[in-house]
């Protein structure tokens, strides 16, 4: 991942890149801020790059859209660390439990996140030694893995696998119009009934302004 990361800051100089990628033993959680060419370029990367000793498997991707006054980070960052597992299972996949759950993910990523940036922006801590003491005191503030092993084996259409975003945003839809860019449009490119409409109101109007005289 870190290579993969220094590709796209060598390819992309003039953007900002920055985020964190947290890393459990079973699964991991990134969190990419960046423009929305660069993250489908790093899915690419990350898929192209795959190998028999690298295998990435079901993945995500959850995008947010919100005003944003500032980034969390100023640069990208990794972290290793072991979540803690929720005692009860979850097991209901109607769209609302579905939806609850990937609330409780964004709201502990962001306070993850923040807790990460205020430690960094107000106490001038240095960002890496904010990243390694992320420990058990910050274990609350984890997404559980029972809660992401729900998320990856939910099947909704609310939320897409990094494969059919790939998909979906290497086709081009296909628009079927007319070539002319000029108004009213040539007359075999549309219904004659449009314009017999238009020709009998012509005549009906002609027809009352001769009765009116």
């Amino acid at each position: 991942m870190e290579s993969i990361m220094e590709d796209l800051e060598a390819d992309y100089a003039n953007n900002s890149i920055s985020g964190l990628f947290l890393v459990y033993p079973d699964y991991y959680i990134h969190v990419l801020e960046a423009p929305e060419d660069i993250i489908y370029r790093h899915f690419k990367l990350l898929y192209s790059n795959e190998s028999e000793d690298c295998k990435i498997g079901k993945a995500i991707f959850l995008p947010t859209y919100h005003h944003v006054h500032q980034r969390f980070f100023m640069k990208w960052y990794h972290a290793y660390t072991v979540p803690p597992t929720l005692l009860q299972p979850l097991k209901s996949y109607e769209l609302s439990d579905i939806q609850h759950q990937m609330s409780i993910c964004f709201n502990k990523i962001y306070t993850l996140c923040n807790h990460i940036s205020n430690a960094d922006r107000d106490h001038l801590v240095p960002m890496q030694e904010v990243m390694r003491s992320l420990g058990d005191k910050l274990t609350r503030l984890y997404p559980e893995s029972t809660l992401l092993e729900y998320l990856l084996n939910a099947e909704s259409p609310v939320l897409l696998t990094v494969e059919k975003y790939l998909d979906i945003h290497a086709s081009v839809p296909l628009v079927n119009l007319y070539s002319d860019i000029i108004w009213p449009a040539p007359r075999d490119l549309i219904f004659c009934a449009e314009f017999e409409k238009e020709d009998r109101k012509g005549v009906d109007l002609t027809n009352q302004r001769r009765n009116i005289r």
